[in-house]
């Protein structure tokens, strides 16, 4: 094949494969090994990568994860097969994914490692100085430089930014945002990155809840507001769209939105699923603690409960029940931790040129 075929042709053959099967065809041969490893082929591929899960659930001996595809539509009478699955050697819980890494974060001992499920490869960004209470972690990639940032964010140490291609220590960053006035308690620790931004939850530590957006290009700070005053509420990333899903009680229902852009060209937010507080998982109130996954086109959706239990809402018959499409957890499982990811072959030494890369 390498005889009759230039290598463009045989990577165009290559990009029309299923994931696992490139991953093998990595094996066969030096020169196809070299097709795939090209930064060319790593971003035609990652441009056309489906949607996948990443499942972790961790146990007081191992941490493993499987990652499996997302189907455009539910299928509910069989577990799915993994595409790639791993026992990470470090406890972790997910912060972060963007271009197929994963941002992973010890609860123990607060280390970040920033790994790639497909090619096995991780590395330990070393040198921050963490504090006990308010961190707020972040990982995104700038839209015009392409460089890939991991933002760790807390009210009193203020902002620090660590850029994967340099290699350069964590630097401060003094970002236009007051803290004081904007930043003085985050409700949740992993920021939601959506076209070129992060963003967190905050509040003033008074009665004022915003959104706070980390441009990762400009590394600049800007603030807009929620749809409601909720302070259970979650934020989320929806296809293309950045959500908010209302859990606290209004009315007979919990309310997912979505920000959209007016015809004025202001960010506006828009109502576009409403879910019945009637029902119920085992006598608990479902829509109390939920991480939405995936809303499918009938508006079925795709929940993680309580980092419990994966959960099937069906949206014309106001029911919910428990799916093992992507496990469950044992005995001795401490909880489940997912995130939506895009798989791909982009090689933390290769193509970002990191040091300390280890392999698992």
């Amino acid at each position: 094949m390498k005889k009759d075929l230039p290598s463009e042709i045989i990577a165009d053959i290559l990009l029309r494969l299923p994931l696992e099967s490139v991953a093998t065809c990595k094996c066969v041969c030096k020169p196809w090994l070299d097709v795939i490893e090209t930064d060319d082929f790593v971003t035609s591929h990652l441009s056309k990568s489906a949607p996948a899960l990443a499942v972790s659930m961790p146990t007081e001996y191992s941490n493993w994860f499987n990652v499996f595809k997302l189907e455009d539509e539910p299928e509910h009478e069989h577990e799915h097969v993994p595409i790639t699955k791993f026992d990470f050697p470090q406890a972790s819980t997910i912060q972060g994914s963007v271009d197929g890494l994963l941002l992973l974060k010890n609860p123990f001992i607060d280390h970040l490692y920033i790994c790639n499920p497909v090619t096995r490869e991780f590395v330990e960004l070393r040198g921050l100085r963490t504090l006990p209470r308010g961190d707020c972690y972040g990982f995104g990639v700038g839209k015009i430089s392409g460089q890939h940032k991991v933002v760790y964010l807390n009210p009193k140490s203020g902002c620090h930014v660590y850029t994967l291609e340099t290699g350069y220590p964590w630097r401060r960053v003094e970002a236009a945002l007051s803290f004081d006035n904007y930043y003085n308690f985050c409700f949740s620790s992993a920021g939601v990155y959506f076209n070129g931004n992060l963003h967190w939850l905050v509040s003033n530590g008074r009665t004022s809840l915003y959104i706070c957006c980390f441009d990762v290009e400009t590394e600049c700070f800007s603030t807009f507001s929620t749809p409601v005053e909720s302070f259970m509420g979650k934020l989320h990333t929806l296809g293309d769209c950045l959500s908010f899903c209302d859990i606290e009680p209004h009315g007979d229902g919990n309310v997912i939105w979505l920000l959209k852009e007016c015809e004025s060209g202001e960010k506006c937010w828009r109502e576009v699923h409403a879910i019945s507080r009637k029902e119920s998982y085992y006598g608990i109130d479902l829509y109390d603690s939920f991480q939405l996954i995936q809303v499918y086109r009938n508006g079925d959706m795709l929940i993680l409960w309580d980092e419990k239990l994966f959960i099937y809402y069906s949206n014309e018959e106001r029911t919910t029940r428990e799916i093992g499409l992507f496990g469950k957890m044992d005995d001795d499982c401490y909880y489940i931790n997912c995130i939506t990811l895009t798989p791909s072959f982009l090689s933390l030494k290769r193509n970002l040129g990191m040091e300390n890369v280890m392999s698992f």
